[in-house]
């Protein structure tokens, strides 16, 4: 199935309930395109300002956040009975996404628009403005409103 005719999908998850609603518009098109789905999970550089051991916890601790985010994620897409790759890319946010897409052809990214950054604080608003700036393909920007029915 992973040919150069294959629609590419990729979505961003970080855990954050847009990220959940994102994943269920990315899990929606690639049943009915027949995609390539992507869950792409990006781990933030950790700010030089902590010591080397102060670092490498808050790493540890994000990536296994992070790998049961996608665990939990590829549970719900193969229920919907379709395959995924998943991808834990260190860097920052919109960086790393747009690298992401360029190097795997991705036709349609799929974010939402509020979430995690900088280790589980800021929103993901200037993140989703820098990659529909800046990614080579479409972006689907998917609203989470409080109150707003879904999953």
């Amino acid at each position: 199935m992973d040919d150069a005719s294959t629609y590419r999908i990729a979505v961003g998850l970080d855990g954050s309930a847009a990220s959940w609603k994102a994943l269920d518009e990315a899990i929606a098109l690639t049943i009915q395109k027949q995609a390539l789905l992507y869950m792409v999970s990006i781990q933030e550089e950790t700010e030089a300002s902590y010591s080397a051991a102060e670092i490498l916890d808050l790493e540890k601790t994000s990536r296994e956040q992070l790998e049961r985010v996608q665990l939990k994620a590829r549970m719900l897409a193969e229920t919907s009975g379709i395959q995924v790759s998943t991808a834990i890319v260190t860097g920052s946010s919109a960086n790393a996404m747009v690298a992401f897409v360029k190097k795997n052809k991705v036709d349609l990214l799929v974010v939402g628009d509020t979430g995690h950054s900088s280790l589980w604080g800021a929103l993901l608003g200037n993140t989703a403005d820098k990659i529909v700036r800046h990614a080579p393909c479409s972006v689907l920007i998917v609203r989470c409103r409080e109150g707003a029915s879904g999953s």
